[in-house]
């Protein structure tokens, strides 16, 4: 970790703010002992919603390849049969069922593909009062807090992970894009203070702000810039945040996910890679910091 230099050429980003390297990051994949159990790397689940089963596969793919013990796929209640069995068979290593309660996980993501509406503001408020793991909210998520009231933020008994884009951001915040892009350091750490969230505030160079705390990330890559990648990054960040703190979650998943973007454009140019290109390209990053 180190002090942001103007030098870094990272455009008008708060130089309060800190950036973590390689040798950060690697202390997220210490050596496992011989004796370990998928018990000791943490449980995460990731919710699916009603739109779309897409964004949460992706989700749940990328928490597998960041190494926690059990990944869980929850499903609406009511979804058929013949889903559940093509979801089991195209994730074997996950498990995959019904929602039922609040699951007996160390991380929740939420949001991915979920749709918005009162039925999602509900389930948000139970999981924000019933959870006490780190709960990671992302995409229809922030939209339904942005349209039913984000002040139930300040009623969580979970830690808490937000991870808007701008635009996801305006709306959760209030303010206009381009204000928001003028300070990204700023309007992701004045989010934190306020609703006591670890912001992950997504760009090319996304800004992580906690509580007293403002990192930049300096990995990244423009074939991120497609629909996808941002759900890969809330999977990446509830598999670590099964075993490790929030903040460190946050800014290490970050990081991860711009180097996996960084190895899929040298593998297939900026253009072709998708975001499974992308998780393929994270177990070659991981594997590399893991040595």
């Amino acid at each position: 970790m180190r002090d942001l230099r103007e030098s870094d050429g990272f455009g008008a980003i708060d130089m309060r703010a800190v950036v973590f390297e390689e040798e950060d990051v690697r202390r997220a994949f210490p050596k496992k002992p011989s004796d370990c159990n998928k018990g000791d790397f943490g449980r995460v689940a990731v919710i699916a919603g009603y739109g779309s089963f897409g964004a949460p596969i992706l989700s749940a793919r990328a928490a597998l390849t960041t190494g926690a013990g059990y990944t869980e796929l929850l499903l609406p209640a009511g979804t058929g049969i013949e889903a559940r069995l093509v979801l089991s068979t195209s994730m074997p290593a996950c498990i995959v069922r019904e929602a039922e309660g609040i699951p007996a996980v160390q991380s929740i993501a939420y949001g991915m593909g979920a749709g918005v509406g009162e039925g999602q503001y509900a389930l948000l408020t139970l999981l924000l009062h019933e959870f006490r793991g780190t709960l990671l909210l992302d995409a229809d998520a922030l939209n339904t807090l942005a349209r039913f009231g984000k002040e139930i933020l300040k009623e969580a008994n979970c830690k808490l992970i937000l991870t808007p884009h701008p635009l996801e951001f305006s709306r959760l915040s209030g303010l206009p894009v381009e204000a928001v892009l003028r300070d990204l350091a700023g309007c992701a750490e004045s989010f934190a203070e306020e609703y006591g969230a670890v912001v992950v505030l997504k760009n090319f160079r996304s800004v992580i702000a906690d509580k007293g705390f403002v990192a930049v990330n300096p990995t990244g890559s423009p074939v991120l810039a497609r629909g996808g990648s941002g759900d890969v990054l809330s999977g990446i960040i509830a598999g670590l945040a099964a075993r490790i703190p929030p903040r460190e979650a946050a800014v290490y998943g970050s990081y991860l996910l711009g180097r996996a973007g960084e190895l899929a454009e040298a593998r297939g140019g900026a253009y072709a890679p998708d975001a499974q290109d992308v998780i393929a390209a994270l177990k070659s990053v991981i594997a590399e910091l893991s040595r």
